[in-house]
């Protein structure tokens, strides 16, 4: 492992919280380089990415970033979904997290609900949240503040409650796709954007059970804050 180790910027309140709980969860060695936001008084770029992690990722100034070890040849890996691949196929030599002869099918089903139809809905959120877009008039003019997300969180529930048993969507214990799902539904919870626990139980009862493993709390203890709820919301 010391001549594979690899090293892992993270930036605070952002989605590379759920990759600082993969490794956690995984019990691997690695390096943790830590990146703060912008503060909200920046003139030029309040909230955004500091100038430290543009220096290891340019152009896109983007965390999560994972630089493989000197025998994956110091690779750097940007983007949630592909980092915990490489992890876990990388380092899962156990095979716990199913990638290999588990039903990876399901995995990778469930990881793509989470990176484009719920990641879309909560954009959408955020950006009525940010100001940047606005309702319309008519039928659909609301579809964005509220419908959407809730016929996501609605098929998640139901393949939570219709997949294996054990609590977790992979079953026994967290696989990629709750890995990956964690962002997303944290920003609802963050964010106040429904009640979870009024209107989508199961997927609450899920989400609280991520946050009280211990290798999430190590994962919250390493990082610099963790709170989506902290950036702005301008009256809709």
């Amino acid at each position: 492992m010391s001549d594979n180790k690899p090293t892992f910027h993270h930036l605070n309140n952002s989605q590379s919280q759920r990759i600082l709980w993969l490794l956690e969860e995984m019990g691997i060695e690695y390096d943790l380089v830590l990146h703060t936001r912008n503060p909200a008084t920046h003139p030029t770029g309040p909230f955004q990415s500091p100038p430290s992690l543009l220096a290891v990722s340019p152009p896109l100034s983007t965390a999560p970033l994972l630089i493989t070890g000197p025998k994956d040849g110091n690779r750097a890996i940007p983007e949630s979904t592909a980092i915990a691949t490489y992890l876990i196929r990388t380092f899962d030599t156990a095979d716990r997290f199913g990638l290999r002869n588990g039903d990876w099918v399901r995995d990778e089903v469930i990881t793509s609900m989470a990176t484009t139809n719920l990641q879309r809905a909560t954009g959408f959120m955020m950006m009525l949240d940010f100001g940047l877009i606005r309702n319309g008039e008519g039928p659909l003019g609301t579809i964005f503040d509220g419908p959407e997300l809730r016929k996501q969180l609605g098929a998640l529930e139901r393949e939570l409650v219709g997949g294996p048993k054990g609590g977790f969507f992979m079953g026994e214990y967290p696989g990629r796709a709750d890995v990956i799902l964690e962002f997303p539904m944290t920003m609802v919870r963050h964010r106040g954007y429904l009640d979870l626990g009024e209107e989508f139980p199961r997927l609450d009862e899920w989400l609280q059970r991520c946050y009280d493993r211990e290798a999430y709390k190590r994962a919250l203890e390493k990082g610099n804050g963790y709170d989506m709820g902290s950036f702005p919301k301008v009256p809709r």
